[in-house]
């Protein structure tokens, strides 16, 4: 089997998708004031100089975040091609869109990458058939292969034709909007199936075991009822850029940009209210954009999306991991929240009833059992002392919170 061949395009600085497409402006506001103040102190900044007192209980265990590689991962296609001229063409137009491209010569190559976007070359369109099922294709050549193109497509439904040079800006715009929502970071979602469920605590818990582990981890406060999450993270505001800062802004998100002037709680990426909790909500558009950039620079993703019904679709639709947040109160009182369906684990959190067991109750929600945790003093204490973080130096608690959402190993509880 011959050697595979790649084509890496390097990201463009800015986004290049067409004419309507502009920067954050309060993004690219923010970072200019921070290397205004003191461009040699920026990385500094972004470590948090003043560490909070509580933070020596995890000395050690926490990343140095100046450590934590902050280059964006650039989102991937395969091309089945054997024609070098139709590959270096095609190489171009990734370059533009900040794809890298990774070329097959056979048809069992391309096989191992089905779950990716794979373009086919004319060349190879009768080896493609029936080899590549369910996968994303886009068959191309040159405006002399059309015919053969346009059969090829009849004989599998979904692809598309991408006629060369008469499709290149659309084969540009394809490429772009797969480059704006590719990345391999997990996204776990937390919402709450009623109120008073703790489900910010635990996203923000589970969002620095990920950093604990060695992960570049983002925390996302999505939730429109939100006060802020830095009263839990810190006695004192942080340096950087909150939803406040993005009130004005739209367009595509440079992946990267926001890496810069997001603030840190012990390592971890942090995006909340800094300076005027709940003074903005952000729309679902926007909240997609953050989701779509942020994936190609971060490890995991956390998300507060607050409770269920307002969970946004779109917010929805790519994370991996959903986990339903409910009292124990709730899951015997109230029931599973309609709009929660497939894909959804529960994890139960506050005091058991007598006799009550939280796997019997999961499987009256008709959902797996994601975890339990129960109503512990020391976390409470934390989060209204502005050190929620400090109490993963438990490591008992921290195997707990690492647990959640895997049902083999799924911390369960039971009441006398």
């Amino acid at each position: 089997m011959e050697e595979e061949r790649r084509f890496v395009a390097g990201l463009p600085r800015r986004p290049q998708r067409g004419s309507g497409t502009t920067e954050y402006p309060a993004l690219r506001a923010a970072l200019q004031q921070l290397q205004a103040a003191d461009p040699s102190d920026m990385q500094e900044n972004r470590t948090e100089p003043r560490p909070e007192p509580w933070a020596e209980e995890l000395h050690g265990q926490i990343p140095e975040p100046r450590q934590v590689s902050r280059e964006v991962q650039a989102a991937r296609c395969i091309l089945l091609t054997r024609d070098t001229a139709l590959a270096q063409s095609i190489a171009l137009i990734a370059l533009g869109a900040g794809v890298q491209l990774l070329q097959c010569r056979a048809a069992e190559q391309a096989r191992t990458h089905s779950r990716e976007t794979i373009l086919v070359g004319h060349d190879c369109v009768g080896e493609a058939a029936g080899l590549l099922p369910g996968a994303g294709l886009v068959l191309t050549g040159a405006e002399e292969h059309q015919d053969v193109l346009w059969r090829a497509a009849a004989r599998n439904p979904g692809a598309r034709v991408a006629v060369l040079p008469r499709a290149a800006a659309w084969l540009g715009e394809y490429l772009g909007e797969l480059g704006l929502n590719g990345g391999a970071a997990r996204i776990t979602l937390l919402a709450g199936g009623c109120g008073g469920a703790g489900t910010s605590t635990l996203a923000a818990l589970l969002a620095a075991t990920h950093t604990l582990a060695g992960q570049r981890t983002l925390l996302i406060d999505a939730d429109s009822a939100s006060t802020g999450l830095w009263p839990m993270l810190r006695s004192r505001e942080p340096d950087g850029i909150g939803w406040e800062d993005l009130e004005h802004s739209r367009g595509a998100l440079a992946p990267g940009q926001l890496a810069e002037i997001l603030p840190l709680s012990q390592g971890s990426a942090v995006l909340s209210w800094v300076r005027q909790p709940g003074s903005f909500v952000p729309d679902e558009a926007l909240l997609v954009a953050v989701l779509a950039a942020s994936r190609r620079i971060y490890d995991h993703i956390v998300i507060d999306a607050g409770r269920l019904p307002a969970v946004p679709p779109g917010v929805l639709a790519p994370c991996g991991e959903r986990l339903l947040v409910m009292p124990t109160r709730c899951a015997v009182n109230r029931g599973i929240p309609a709009a929660a369906g497939a894909g959804w684990s529960v994890v139960f959190t506050g005091k058991l009833a007598a006799g009550a067991d939280t796997r019997a109750l999961a499987h009256g929600l008709g959902l797996p059992l994601g975890g339990y945790l129960p109503r512990l003093k020391p976390v409470e204490r934390a989060a209204a002392e502005g050190r929620l973080m400090g109490v993963l130096a438990r490591t008992a608690l921290r195997r707990r919170i690492a647990s959640l959402g895997a049902p083999e190993q799924a911390a369960t509880g039971r009441a006398a």
